[in-house]
């Protein structure tokens, strides 16, 4: 299920071995190449939750940062910084649960499953489907989190 936003990490370090990080850049929230993915990426909202993914949402200078699914102007800037990420184009980033970007598109849609298929070859994410891990007891008994449109949800 979709839960709001938790915009209350304000760096990569603050989940760090807790998540793995989408970060999707979008210039305006009505680029049809952000409307496009976002879709995609809520499609597999489940998916992704079991695999330990928080979604978030990034404009420039924090724009619509009260709609409660974009995160507020300091933290966009931290990760506009961060990943050198040009302010006026669409881009998405996988992080990995030790910080370290994974994988980057730019101005192109990035279809859920090779987001999956990447997550499912990475060591750690091997290691969690050997011992049958299960991703929402290790995440403070929290499901992953996707924002939806009105940034409300339930758990």
């Amino acid at each position: 299920m979709l839960l709001p936003l938790a915009a209350t990490a304000q760096s990569v370090n603050d989940y760090q071995w807790k998540a793995r990080l989408i970060l999707v850049f979008t210039p305006d929230i009505n680029d049809p190449l952000f409307v496009e993915q976002y879709g995609l990426l809520r499609e597999a909202s489940q998916q992704l939750d079991e695999r330990m993914v928080k979604i978030l949402l990034i404009t420039p200078e924090g724009e619509h940062e009260n709609t409660g699914i974009f995160l507020d102007e300091s933290a966009s800037t931290y990760y506009y910084d961060r990943f050198s990420v040009e302010p006026y184009q669409l881009e998405l980033i996988l992080v990995g649960l030790d910080g370290h970007e994974k994988f980057r598109a730019r101005n192109s849609v990035t279809p859920a499953s090779v987001l999956l298929e990447l997550i499912d070859s990475m060591p750690m994410r091997q290691r969690e489907i050997r011992q049958g891990y299960d991703a929402k007891s290790q995440i403070n008994g929290t499901e992953s989190v996707l924002p939806t449109e009105t940034g409300n949800g339930g758990g």
